[in-house]
C-alpha cells in the first residue's frame, strides 16, 4: 500500500552552502592526551594558509581547514612530525574500500595491547603493593630479600609496560613542553631510582650507620602505572566502541550500485567508481548508494535509519533521496549528487565521531590546570629540596633533601587529575551505549545533571514502530469481510501499511482471496479485483479523484486523527464501504517510563 499519511515526518537539513576554503584530514599517531592534541592543534594553525585546525583525540585525526590551494600535504605533515608526532600515509587510490579497511590498524588490536599491559603491570604491581604497604605485618618485606624482591617485581612494571610514559615525556621535553606523561614519568621515575639506590645502595641515606632502612617507594611507582594504564585501557574501550558505531552507520550503504550509462546498459560499479551527476537504477529492496534526486519513477522510501520515523516517505520527480535510505515499492533512477563525507549518512558518522571525542567542560578545565601543573609541581619539589638543605648543609642533610623531594614528586603527580575524569566520561559513555543510548559526548553527559525537561521522540521509542490496524468501521458490509476484501488486496503490496491490515486479517484468523487484478498508486494507495469485486484501499483523494462519496465519511475520520491514527479508506465497486485506523500503538512500559522520568 502506497497511501500518504497525516504523520508528521522529520526533514533532513541539508548541507551547509560550500565556504571559500578547503579541508584536509589526517590520521595522527602518538597521541596520549589533551595536551598531545593542543601541540598537535598549534603546530598546523602555525603552517602558514591554515585558517584552522581542530583534533579529535577519540579518532586520532585533524581536520584542517585552509585557503584553496595554499596549503600542500607535505607541509601538514612536516608540522605534525616536527611537533614529534607521526602522519599515517593516505590508502592507495586504487584499493576498495574493503581492502583499506583490512589493511588500517585494528582498533581491537590496540585494545588488546593495552589490555595485555594492563594485566601485566597489575599482576606484578599487586604483590609490590602488598609489600610495601604491610608496615610491620610482613616481616619478609622489610629483610633484604623482600626489598630486593619489590625491586625485581617493580623493574618489570616500569621497565616493561611503562616505558612507553619515559618515551613520551622525552617528545615533550624535546618540544620545551609538559604533559600528563611528563608528571608520570618523573614521578615514577623519581619514586623508582631512589628505592632502586636505597636497595642496592642504603649506605647513602640518612641514619644508614643506625642500620636503619631508608624508606622505599616501590608500590607507588608500580601502581601509578597501574592506574594510568587502567584509565588508557579504558578510552580504548571507549574508541572501540566509537569505531563500531561509526562503521554500524558506514555499513547501511551498499558497496556497489547500477550505474545506467549513456547507451542505456546497466553497470555495476564500486562507489569508489560513482562521481557526481551519474545515474543509478534502484529497485524495490535495493539501498540507495548516494544522495541525489529523483529523476524518474515513484517510490516509497524508508528514512528510518536517519529519522527514526517508521512509516516511509513517498518520493517522486525531483525529491531528494539519501544513501543508505531503503527503497521499498517502485524501481526509481536516482542522479547522485553528492559523495564520500559530503553525503548526510557521513556527517552523521562524522558527527558520532566528533561527539566521542568532545570534551566536558570540567574535563577541559583539568585539562587546562594540567597544563600549567608540572611547572607548578616541579617548583614546590625544588623549593623543598632547597629549603632542607639549606637547613641541613650536610651529606646527611642532603640526602634527607632529596628524601623531601622524591616525596613530594611521587605525591603530586596528578593521576588522579588525568585519569579521573575521562575515565568518569567513558565510563558513563560506555554505560549508555550498552543500554543503547548514544550520548552526545562529554558536554552532554555533564549537562545532563541538569535537565528538568524531557521531549521524547516517540517512534520507536515509546510505540512500538510497527503501525497496526487498531479499529475497523464498516457500512453494508461486516467488518471482517471489509478487512478480508483489503487484506486480500493489500497482500500484493511491500508497504508498511499494507502489511498492518494483512497483520490484522491473520489476526483474526481470516482467509484471503487470491485478487485477480493488482495495482499500486505510489503516494495514493492500491486497487484492484478481489472475489469478482472492484476493490479500492488508500487515502481520501486518491478514493475522491476515483468519484468516490467520502462526505459521510469526514467526520469520523477527523477523529481518527485527533487521535494521532491515519484513516485508510476502502471502496467496493466504487463506493466507500469502511475505514481502516491505523496507528502505532505505545509500548506497554512507555506509561511506566514516562512516569519515572
Amino acid at each position: 500500500m502506497n497511501s500518504s499519511t497525516p504523520h508528521h515526518q522529520k526533514e533532513i537539513p541539508p548541507p551547509s552552502a560550500p565556504e571559500l576554503s578547503e579541508t584536509a584530514s589526517l590520521e595522527i599517531t602518538g597521541m596520549t592526551c589533551a595536551s598531545c592534541v593542543r601541540r598537535v592543534e598549534k603546530a598546523l594553525s602555525n603552517v602558514p594558509g591554515v585558517l584552522e585546525a581542530s583534533v579529535n583525540f577519540a579518532t586520532e585525526k585533524a581536520f584542517v581547514r585552509s585557503a584553496p590551494g595554499a596549503v600542500s600535504p607535505a607541509a601538514l605533515r612536516a608540522a605534525v612530525e616536527g611537533a614529534g608526532y607521526g602522519v599515517k600515509a593516505p590508502p592507495a587510490a586504487e584499493k576498495s574500500a574493503a581492502e583499506r579497511s583490512e589493511a588500517a590498524p585494528s582498533v581491537d588490536e590496540e585494545q588488546n595491547r593495552r589490555r595485555r599491559d594492563l594485566i601485566v603491570a597489575a599482576a606484578f604491581s599487586l604483590p609490590v603493593l602488598v609489600l610495601g604497604m604491610s608496615h610491620g605485618l610482613l616481616p619478609f618485606a622489610e629483610t633484604a630479600s623482600g626489598r630486593a624482591l619489590q625491586l625485581v617485581l617493580t623493574s618489570v612494571v616500569v621497565l616493561g609496560p611503562g616505558r612507553r610514559f619515559f618515551h613520551l615525556a622525552r617528545v615533550a621535553l624535546r618540544h620545551r613542553t609538559a604533559d600528563m606523561n611528563t608528571l608520570v614519568a618523573m614521578g615514577v621515575g623519581a619514586a623508582y631510582s631512589y628505592s632502586v639506590v636505597g636497595v642496592l645502595f642504603p649506605s647513602v641515606f640518612p641514619h644508614a650507620e643506625h642500620g636503619a632502612a631508608p624508606h622505599l617507594y616501590f608500590e607507588a611507582a608500580a601502581v601509578i602505572i597501574a592506574f594510568v594504564l587502567l584509565g588508557n585501557w579504558i578510552e580504548a574501550g571507549a574508541k572501540k566502541r566509537l569505531s563500531d558505531a561509526v562503521q554500524a552507520l558506514m555499513a547501511l550503504v551498499p558497496p556497489v550500485a547500477l550505474r545506467m550509462e549513456q547507451d542505456g546498459r546497466l553497470e555495476e560499479v564500486s562507489l569508489e567508481h560513482l562521481r557526481v551527476g551519474d545515474r543509478v537504477l534502484v529497485r524495490p529492496g535495493d539501498t540507495i548508494p548516494s544522495d541525489g534526486k529523483v529523476t524518474r519513477g515513484r517510490s516509497a522510501i524508508d528514512e528510518s535509519m536517519l529519522t527514526g520515523e517508521s512509516l516511509p516517505v513517498d518520493k517522486g520527480l525531483g525529491d531528494v533521496v539519501y544513501g543508505g535510505t531503503i527503497n521499498q515499492a517502485g524501481a526509481i533512477e536516482v542522479t547522485i549528487s553528492r559523495l564520500g563525507e559530503d553525503t548526510v549518512l557521513s556527517k552523521i558518522a562524522r558527527a558520532v565521531a566528533d561527539a566521542q571525542g568532545s570534551k566536558a567542560p570540567v574535563a577541559q578545565l583539568a585539562d587546562k590546570v594540567s597544563a600549567i601543573f608540572v611547572p607548578i609541581v616541579l617548583l614546590i619539589a625544588a623549593g623543598t629540596f632547597a629549603v632542607w638543605f639549606a637547613l641541613d648543609p650536610t651529606p646527611t642533610g642532603l640526602s634527607t633533601a632529596l628524601e623531601r623531594f622524591v616525596a613530594v614528586l611521587v605525591i603530586a603527580c596528578p593521576c588522579a587529575l588525568g585519569l579521573a575524569t575521562p575515565a568518569a566520561v567513558a565510563a558513563g559513555t560506555g554505560r549508555g551505549a550498552q543500554l543503547g543510548v548514544l550520548i552526545k559526548g562529554g558536554a552532554a553527559l555533564e549537562a545532563a545533571s541538569r535537565v528538568d525537561t524531557l521531549f521524547v521522540d516517540k517512534t520507536g521509542t515509546l510505540t512500538s514502530g510497527h503501525p497496526r490496524v487498531v479499529e475497523v468501521e464498516s457500512v453494508g458490509i461486516t467488518e471482517d469481510e471489509l478487512l478480508s476484501l483489503a487484506a486480500a488486496l493489500e497482500s500484493r503490496s511491500e508497504h508498511p501499511l499494507a502489511r498492518a491490515v494483512v497483520h490484522a486479517a491473520a489476526e483474526r484468523g481470516l482467509s484471503l482471496e487470491e485478487p485477480q487484478d493488482f495495482e499500486s498508486h505510489t503516494g495514493a494507495g492500491v486497487s484492484g479485483r478481489v472475489q469478482e469485486r472492484a476493490i479500492t484501499v488508500g487515502t481520501a483523494p486518491f478514493l475522491q479523484s476515483l468519484g468516490m462519496d467520502l462526505c459521510s465519511w469526514e467526520g469520523r475520520a477527523l477523529d481518527q486523527a485527533r487521535l494521532g491514527r491515519t484513516p485508510v479508506f476502502v471502496g467496493v465497486e466504487g463506493s466507500v464501504v469502511g475505514l481502516l485506523a491505523i496507528s502505532d500503538p505505545a509500548r506497554p512500559e512507555a506509561a511506566l517510563v514516562v512516569r519515572e522520568l
